[in-house]
C-alpha cells in the first residue's frame, strides 16, 4: 500500500509501481509513465529522476501538471535534501505531510491560487498555534518560490497572502530561589549534571547531548560546543522509523567557546574520573539522547518535588540571571550561540518581572 500522494504501490507481483505525470493528451488528459522496482526506495529513486528530467527541459513543458503534491515529493527529494541538514530535512517533511498535503496537496500546482493558499490557512489556524502556522506557511512559500523559478507559478500567488500577526511568545524560567535550589539537588543526583550544564551555560539539551569530553579544555576552564544530537524520522520499506543523529549546531554562532564556573568545572571533573563514555552525559560507554535527558530531569523534579518546568526552561533561566547580573547584551547572544542581539533582545525583553518591579518602584520613589 502506497502513502496518499505519492503514487507507488506494492504490485501483487511483488514488485513496486510508480506512476508519475508524463504530460496532457489531445483530449486534456493526463497522460501518465510508469517506472517499476524491487524495493519501495527504488521506485521513489526512479519517480524522483523521471520528474527530475521532466523539470528540466522547460523549453518542451510549459506547464507542471502534477498536483502540489508531486510538486513537494520532487522539491524535498532533489532541492532539500541535498543543502540542508537531515533534522531540517525532517522538520520540513513532517510539516507538509502533517499539515499541508492533506488539506491543498492534491490540488494541481498550476492552478494553485491565492485563494487556495488563504483557505489553506483559514483550516490550518484552527488545529496549530499562529507560530506554527507561520513555520509551515514558511516551508511551503520556500517550495513555491522555486517553482515559480521554474516559471510554473506566478510569485503573486504566494506573496499575497496575509498570516494572523505572531503573538510574543511567553519566556518560562524559574526564579532565582528555584535556580539555586535546582543546582543544589541537581548535584545530588546521579542524573542530574545536564541540568547543571544547562543552567549554568544555556546549552541546548542537543548540544548538551552531543557534548564529548574531547570538547572541554580542563585547563583553560572552557567547553566547545561543536555537535548536537537528535532524533530524526527515516523511511524505510517496513515504514517511518527514527534513529538519533549527529551534526553540526543550529547555526555558525551555535558553534561557540562557553567559559566554566569553578563550580562546574568540579562537577566534571567528578563526571570524568568515572565516566567510560566519550560523551560527557553518558549512558553506559554510548551517549544519552535528548528525549531521554528530558525524561530524567522530569523524574529529578518530581523526587525532589521541585518547581515543575521544561528543561528549555533552564537555558531561559541562565539567560534571565545574566540579565539581573546586568550582564551586556551582546555577551549574553554570544554565550547562548543566537545569530543576533535582535534575536536575544527580542526573546528575553520583558521577561523578567522581578527587573520590571524594581524599575516601577524606583520611579515610583522619585
Amino acid at each position: 500500500m502506497g502513502r496518499k500522494g505519492e503514487n507507488i504501490y506494492k504490485r501483487k507481483d511483488g514488485r513496486w509501481e510508480g506512476r508519475y505525470v508524463k504530460g496532457r493528451k489531445t483530449n486534456k488528459g493526463i497522460h501518465y509513465g510508469y517506472v517499476y522496482g524491487q524495493t519501495y526506495k527504488e521506485v521513489k529513486e526512479k519517480l524522483t529522476i523521471k520528474k527530475a528530467t521532466m523539470l528540466s527541459v522547460q523549453e518542451k513543458s510549459e506547464q507542471f501538471y502534477g498536483t502540489l503534491n508531486n510538486w513537494l515529493d520532487y522539491w524535498l527529494e532533489t532541492v532539500i535534501s541535498t543543502k540542508v541538514k537531515p533534522g531540517t530535512f525532517d522538520s520540513y517533511k513532517s510539516k507538509i505531510d502533517c499539515h499541508i498535503r492533506p488539506t491543498i496537496g492534491d490540488q494541481g500546482l498550476s492552478e494553485l491560487t491565492t485563494k487556495h493558499l488563504t483557505d489553506f490557512i483559514e483550516i490550518t489556524k484552527k488545529k496549530i498555534s499562529t507560530n506554527s502556522l507561520h513555520s509551515v506557511f514558511r516551508v511551503l512559500k520556500t517550495s513555491l518560490k522555486y517553482a515559480e523559478k521554474l516559471h510554473f507559478i506566478r510569485s503573486s500567488v504566494y506573496e499575497n497572502v496575509e498570516l494572523p500577526k505572531i503573538r510574543k511568545p511567553k519566556i518560562t524560567n524559574i526564579s532565582q530561589f528555584e535556580h539555586k535550589l535546582l543546582i543544589k539537588e541537581a548535584k545530588k543526583s546521579a542524573d542530574g549534571l545536564a541540568a547543571l550544564i544547562s543552567l549554568e551555560t544555556g546549552m541546548r539539551i542537543g548540544e548538551i547531548a552531543g557534548l564529548k569530553w574531547e570538547d572541554i579544555d580542563f585547563d583553560n576552564k572552557v567547553l566547545s560546543v561543536k555537535r548536537t544530537l537528535q532524533r530524526v524520522k527515516t523511511y524505510s520499506e517496513s515504514g517511518y522509523k527514527t534513529q538519533v543523529i549527529e551534526e553540526k549546531p543550529k547555526s555558525e554562532t551555535s558553534e561557540r567557546i562557553i567559559p566554566l564556573s569553578s563550580d562546574l568545572l568540579e562537577q566534571l571533573v567528578k563526571k570524568k574520573n568515572i565516566s567510560r563514555s566519550t560523551y560527557v552525559v553518558s549512558k553506559n560507554q554510548g551517549f544519552t539522547e535528548p528525549r531521554t535527558i528530558r525524561y530524567q530531569f522530569k523524574r529529578l523534579l518530581r523526587t525532589f518535588k521541585l518547581v515543575d518546568c521544561s528543561f528549555h526552561a533552564l537555558r531561559h533561566s541562565f539567560a534571565t540571571r545574566c540579565l539581573e547580573k546586568g550582564i551586556n547584551i551582546a555577551v549574553i547572544s554570544s554565550l547562548l550561540g543566537h545569530a543576533s542581539t535582535k534575536m536575544t533582545l527580542d526573546i528575553y525583553t520583558n521577561s523578567n518581572l522581578t527587573e520590571e518591579r524594581i524599575a516601577v518602584e524606583a520611579v515610583a520613589a522619585i
